[in-house]
């Protein structure tokens, strides 16, 4: 009986390991398609040199201000846990740091919104055509994706 139970033990566990590098390999590659995405698009728009170059220094630019607006995210997260595990909070104290989150997050979406207007600006009119495509083809499976994960969460 013993012996029964400790091989359903270790078939639990084998499992659950298996499922966990599943999981990973599985961020590991919607991350590389990312990446993947982005050269494509360069390729696909045949940009000049310079509108290359342009595009490299606007993409490094941009990540540089995102990881600053992500870390404000998770600093303002991380007051709100800090917020709520001390308790006794007023109701002013709780809605003003959901503002600053939802402050926080809006200026990602802007930060977001004015990189891609900054290339689309570079862009002649037939690349502009060929990036709205391409970009409106990425964004439904960027939704599909944000819906595969919000269903997991569940």
């Amino acid at each position: 009986m013993k012996k029964l139970n400790l091989a359903g033990i270790a078939v639990i566990l084998f499992i659950v390991l298996i499922s966990t590098q599943f999981s990973y390999g599985q961020m590991e590659r919607r991350g590389m398609h990312r990446d993947d995405h982005h050269k494509m698009m360069i390729e696909n728009l045949n940009l000049s040199d310079t509108q290359k170059e342009a595009v490299e220094e606007l993409s490094f630019s941009h990540k540089r201000e995102m990881i600053d607006l992500k870390a404000a995210v998770e600093k303002d997260k991380l007051d709100m846990q800090e917020l709520l595990s001390k308790g006794n909070y007023t109701r002013d104290d709780y809605l003003g740091k959901v503002k600053t989150i939802n402050d926080a997050k809006e200026k990602i979406a802007f930060a977001k919104a004015n990189h891609r207007m900054d290339v689309y600006d570079l862009l002649t009119e037939e690349q502009r055509k060929t990036f709205d495509e391409t970009q409106g083809r990425m964004g439904n499976k960027m939704k599909k994706m944000k819906q595969r994960k919000m269903m997991d969460k569940s």
